[in-house]
């Protein structure tokens, strides 16, 4: 999983989710990933308010399954509000390490 292949899962929610604002965090985003690891996304959008929140990365992962576009390693997205993701940034450590160290693709 390169750079590239992370671009094209970012376009393809975005296909769906105009509006979102995609940060790549973890261990991809600070460079010290093993080719085995994970992809760790927070993925932002007005359009989460019509989506229980317990639904959103459901609905985000049969995009990309549909699309042939879900990578061959593990996938852990987090998706927010807007309004949300500023509560959630000063509340929880992993939210605000992300947008420390964490980049938007």
């Amino acid at each position: 999983m390169n750079n590239q292949e992370v671009t094209k899962i970012a376009e393809e929610i975005r296909k769906h989710f105009p509006d979102a604002k995609i940060i790549l965090f973890g261990s991809r985003a600070k460079g010290t990933h093993l080719k085995t690891s994970d992809i760790d996304l927070i993925v932002i959008s007005k359009k989460f308010e019509n989506i229980h929140f317990t639904q959103r990365t459901t609905h985000i992962l049969k995009i990309l399954y549909k699309s042939k576009t879900l990578p061959k390693v593990g996938l852990d997205i987090l998706c927010y509000t807007p309004e949300e993701f500023e509560k959630k940034k000063k509340e929880i450590g992993i939210i605000k390490e992300a947008v420390m160290y964490g980049k938007e693709i």
